[in-house]
């Protein structure tokens, strides 16, 4: 996990550091909302990342999310997830633990859509922090405890407003056991919507003030008759 967490703060400033030569820099979208899965990894076994008998999950969306774009790929994500532990499955290496599960979090994002043209693969980085509520039954754990996040996922956009977004969070638990029982990781998958403007402010919007007509009275000049008969007599 400490591994992960260098990657993520540097590679966003490895990136600005090559300059946005080739980026374009109109923003994507305003606002994304989420609706997916949360699936907890909290054996506390780290040695057995990614193993699916382990995890925690419903069969219903267990996890809302929005993420507001700021610019050039930076976004804040703010997010709340849950799940039952049912007794079956090992929490911190313990069987028989019962009790619900709550996350909220509010996450820092940088992604490289932009590098990538824009396309449909939008990669991301994330940290930020958060707090957990963890069942009672875990004695190893806190009822309670925030978090520092480190993470990462990739948007699939089917076209310019619907994708699918698949994540990992690595959670640190803040407690006097650092890098220890309160530890764990949260995947997520999901369907999101995004929102390229809000309140009809998006570019190339119709404008009224390009219609406005000039009022102003000018005065038009022509030449006068008594002119007009001289230059006549004179011929």
């Amino acid at each position: 996990m400490k591994f992960l967490l260098a990657i993520v703060l540097l590679v966003p400033f490895f990136n600005h550091a090559q300059g946005y030569k080739t980026r374009d820099n109109a923003n994507p979208y305003k606002l994304m909302f989420g609706l997916g899965w949360s699936i907890w990894d909290d054996d506390g076994n780290p040695s057995d990342l990614f193993k699916v008998q382990s995890m925690h999950a419903e069969v219903f969306p267990s996890r809302l999310m929005f993420d507001y774009y700021f610019y050039k790929g930076w976004s804040a994500e703010g997010g709340v997830a849950f799940t039952r532990f049912k007794g079956v499955k090992p929490v911190n290496g313990q069987i028989g633990v019962k009790g619900f599960g709550l996350s909220a979090d509010v996450n820092l994002k940088y992604s490289f859509n932009g590098l990538l043209g824009k396309g449909m693969l939008d990669p991301y980085v994330l940290i930020g922090v958060g707090g957990t509520v963890h069942p009672a039954g875990d004695t190893l754990s806190k009822a309670f405890y925030p978090t520092v996040n480190v993470g990462g996922g990739v948007n699939f956009w089917f076209n310019n407003a619907i994708g699918i977004q698949v994540q990992s969070v690595g959670k640190i638990g803040l407690t006097s056991d650092f890098f220890g029982k309160s530890d764990y990781f949260q995947h997520s998958i999901g369907l999101v919507v995004r929102l390229e403007s809000v309140g009809g402010n998006s570019e190339g919007e119709f404008k009224k003030e390009k219609l406005k007509l000039d009022t102003k009275k000018r005065k038009i000049k022509t030449p006068k008759k008594g002119r007009k008969d001289k230059k006549d007599g004179d011929a």
